[in-house]
């Protein structure tokens, strides 16, 4: 069945002869003492008729049969470095058992000394055995930071793996102990170095004060440790201020803060950014500063360090300014204490005080009269508020009218007004007489002669009685006219007349008997005395006998005025 040829066979050596045909017999190789072992497989699994072991032909042996597969560094070692005694059965498949001798040499870290596990895959792979994959993150301690880049042995020291404590201080004992700024040792700071450092580096300390029961604000936030933790104390430090801030407290007089018992609790006046300028808000007190108590220095009013216990009424700060004011005299004058009541917060001068809040409002010339004008001799109580107690001389020096002789009012404001006591603004519409006409232009003692004021006769004619005698066209007097005068006449003016003559008889423009036709009334009452009596006659000069001959057959006629008078109402012939 199997052909050899002579040139391969010349190659082969008399034992190989013998396997191969025992091959070729049983498929098998199963000689004991042949170098390949007890190898229970066919030689064409691991060779092939190109050459037995050319190496330059490889061998198509697959490992990965046996339940090792090869990879990694395996692949190009030779099958004597792990089967070293030409035993291929039964060969262990850990990896100590090939690299216990690798494992003992190891000395950094010393893996014998370590008691490191024989598990070679926690910290080896079959790429290489060096560098070592251990991954520190599977232990109960997982490098961060700084840690990742130190040197094993600087956590395990004498090659101690097993049983390592895991909290900062186990390794950082020595930092903690020459650390003096702060000395940790000293202030007995907490071995959880973890509150104030990371795993980055032990400088600088990443300490974080807010997380304390002194949150670090202001200027406290750059300052030194040391200024409130001396002599490294850092355990029950007080956290109030005046704790730290007691020298500042004694130190300031501007204002003295012992003196005045100030309080300790410094965040009434100051605030962490600084302790000047004061942060002090007077507004939370029960004298809020408003207008110029808000520039005013502190010992304006705190005089001699005094802060408690101060009024907050004006007149016991402004007393003094009380006293001296003469214009006017406050303490002669017996003001009232109450500053407010003329006075603002803004100065002193001018006064504010409003007389609209008294029972005189000012009004008029009284907004620009200095007060003593009324205020005489400092008296501002009990002041009479009617006009003539302050004009009782204008009243009597007033001569036009006169007022005394005339016996006026002393009502002033009947006829006078707070602008000016000239012109005076008697309203005489609202006596019995109101003017009108000419009236309302004459001078008063026209009517009101010899200053006669009161009972003064309202009708006409006791004004006007001479006017009425006087009057000869037509003579008032003679002809009896009643002495009601606007029977004829208006108080516009006396003349002209305004009595209506129509009614009786029609002499008016466009009238045939308008003026022009005559001259005075007597052209036609011929009795002065009795202007009953008319005549048409002497007018129109009618011959008695012309005028018989036209009224015959007129019944009634009579040659005579008054038969004219009873035909022409009117004035008009037919």
């Amino acid at each position: 069945m199997y052909r050899l040829s002579s040139c391969r066979l010349r190659r082969i050596c008399p034992e190989m002869l013998i396997i191969v045909f025992l091959i070729a017999m049983t498929g098998s190789a199963v000689a004991q003492n042949s170098p390949h072992g007890p190898i229970q497989q066919a030689c064409t699994d691991c060779h092939t008729t190109e050459s037995w072991k050319d190496l330059a032909v490889p061998m198509k042996f697959n490992h990965a049969t046996t339940g090792f597969n090869l990879n990694g560094a395996h692949v190009n070692v030779l099958c004597l470095q792990c089967h070293t005694t030409k035993k291929f059965s039964g060969t262990p498949t850990d990896c100590f058992s090939c690299h216990q001798n690798d494992f003992t040499k190891t000395l950094n870290p010393n893996h014998s000394l370590g008691r490191f596990s024989h598990e070679c895959l926690t910290c080896h792979s079959n790429a290489g055995w060096r560098p070592s994959v251990f991954q520190h993150s599977k232990t109960n301690f997982q490098l961060t930071g700084a840690h990742i880049s130190v040197d094993c042995a600087s956590c395990h020291t004498n090659n101690r793996f097993a049983g390592l404590a895991t909290d900062c201080f186990s390794c950082h004992v020595k930092d903690f102990t020459q650390a003096t700024l702060p000395n940790h040792a000293a202030s007995q700071f907490s071995h959880d170095c973890l509150a104030c450092h990371t795993g980055i580096a032990w400088h600088p300390s990443t300490f974080d004060h807010n997380k304390t029961r002194f949150i670090l604000v202001g200027a406290h936030a750059t300052l030194e440790c040391s200024s409130c933790h001396k002599n490294g104390r850092f355990q029950g430090i007080d956290v109030d201020c005046f704790s730290c801030h007691q020298n500042d407290f004694t130190k300031t007089l501007t204002p003295n803060h012992l003196q005045a018992q100030f309080s300790h609790d410094c965040l009434t006046c100051h605030s962490s950014m600084s302790w000047k300028p004061s942060t002090f808000d007077h507004a939370k007190t029960a004298f809020k500063l408003v207008g110029a108590h808000q520039t005013a220095e502190c010992v304006s009013c705190h005089v001699n360090g005094q802060f408690k216990g101060l009024q907050s009424d004006c007149f016991s700060c402004h007393q003094d300014e009380f006293a001296k004011t003469t214009t006017p005299n406050h303490t002669l004058a017996q003001f009232s204490h109450d500053c407010t009541t003329c006075h603002d917060n803004v100065k002193w001068k001018p006064s504010t005080f409003s007389h609209g809040q008294t029972n005189f409002p000012l009004t008029g010339a009284h907004m620009t009269t200095d007060c003593l004008f009324c205020h005489q001799n400092g008296q501002y109580k009990g002041l009479p508020t009617d006009c003539f107690s302050c004009h009782q001389t204008d009243f009597t020096k007033t001569t036009n009218p006169n007022h005394v002789s005339g016996s006026f009012d002393h009502n002033c404001g009947t006829c006078h007004s707070t602008v000016a006591w000239k012109p005076a603004q008697f309203d005489h519409n609202k006596t019995n007489f109101p003017l009108t006409g000419a009236h309302a232009t004459v001078v008063c003692s026209s009517c009101h002669a010899s200053g006669q004021f009161a009972g003064t006769s309202t009708d006409c004619f006791a004004c006007h009685q001479k006017d009425y005698t006087a009057s000869a066209n037509p003579a008032h007097a003679t002809a009896n006219f009643p002495t009601a005068c606007i029977s004829c006449h208006s108080t516009t003016a006396w003349r002209p007349s305004t009595f209506n003559h129509t009614p009786l008889f029609p002499i008016g423009a466009g009238d045939k008997h308008s003026p022009g036709r005559w001259n005075t009334c007597a052209d036609c009452h011929t009795n002065p005395a009795n202007f009953k009596v008319f005549s048409c006659i002497t007018c129109h000069e009618h011959a008695k006998t012309s005028m018989d001959s036209k009224h015959g057959g007129v019944s009634g006629y009579v040659y005579d005025s008054n038969a004219c008078y009873r035909c022409h109402p009117q004035g008009r012939g037919g």
